[in-house]
């Protein structure tokens, strides 16, 4: 059985779709769909509901990606004691500040007990992911955390971390069993930093004709959830800030049908005589990422 088949039917489960899981897997959504039928037929086994939308697995698809998780976490604990590297040197992170989350904390202590010679450093450039990208192609920056999609400078590229959906959160005693319901009873927190006069979730909103008067504006999602958590308003904040507290604590529901997404990952230069650190430090922000999704 193919481990590549395994992690694209795990995508699909945490992405409720093909298409979104494709780009998590870093696959066509064909090559992903091919995937899917060649595993079904190697089992003999229904997987997939595919009459529903968004996609829905069958009882066998589902307890199948509870065997992968395992399959796969056994596989990388192997790789953790037998393939063990050294790593040393520094390596110099830019960051914007929407892309930051807890999971960047634990990724950089769990590097710091496995490798001690290795360091990173933060960089806070005060931009967006554009501007980042632009100091990464000018090699003042080893690698970016940054989100998109988004244009790349000749010479950089991508690495995919994770499509991160975006939720409308709201006190508990909102009533409403809509996004837009929600959104309606305001005062509604707009997310706006200082150097965009648009953002994605202002295009989604405009797309679905919705025109809400920003009772805040704030640079942050942090600071959005504490106004949210003291009923000062309602707002919109992507999957990484919803945790386990937060979905219990207050009224969060999908943004947009289909979901507004975006997608977080590193920014690097092709040449960049750090790789095998990029390429360590990426592979632990996946790991950890979609360990919160198995964990929560």
């Amino acid at each position: 059985m193919d481990l590549f088949k395994l992690k694209s039917l795990i995508a699909v489960a945490e992405m409720n779709s093909i298409t979104a899981a494709s780009k998590a897997v870093n696959l066509t959504q064909s090559a992903v769909s091919q995937q899917l039928k060649e595993l079904e037929r190697e089992l003999d086994l229904e997987l997939l509901d595919r009459s529903r939308r968004p996609v829905c697995l069958t009882t066998a698809g589902a307890e199948l990606v509870g065997v992968a998780r395992n399959i796969i976490k056994l596989l990388e604990n192997f790789q953790d004691r037998f393939q063990q590297k050294e790593f040393s040197g520094r390596l110099t992170l830019g960051y914007v500040r929407s892309a930051v989350t807890d999971i960047l904390a634990q990724a950089i202590l769990l590097l710091q007990k496995k490798h001690p010679q290795m360091n990173i450093r933060l960089v806070n450039t005060g931009g967006v992911s554009n501007h980042l990208a632009e100091m990464v192609a000018e090699d003042k920056l080893d690698v970016g955390l940054g989100v998109g999609p988004l244009p790349l400078p000749k010479g950089v590229m991508w690495k995919s971390i994770a499509l991160q959906r975006y939720y409308v959160v709201a006190p508990a005693h909102y009533k409403g069993d809509t996004d837009e319901k929600l959104l309606l009873q305001g005062p509604y927190l707009r997310f706006k930093p200082f150097t965009l006069t648009e953002t994605i979730i202002d295009r989604g909103m405009k797309k679905r004709g919705l025109h809400l008067e920003a009772g805040m504006e704030l640079d942050d999602y942090d600071s959005i959830l504490l106004m949210v958590r003291h009923g000062l308003g309602v707002g919109i904040v992507p999957e990484p800030n919803i945790t386990h507290r937060i979905s219990t604590e207050f009224r969060c529901l999908p943004f947009c049908t289909p979901q507004l997404t975006r997608e977080g990952g590193l920014m690097v230069r092709f040449d960049n005589p750090n790789m095998n650190m990029v390429e360590l430090l990426w592979k632990t922000l996946k790991h950890l990422h979609n360990k919160k999704i198995f964990d929560f």
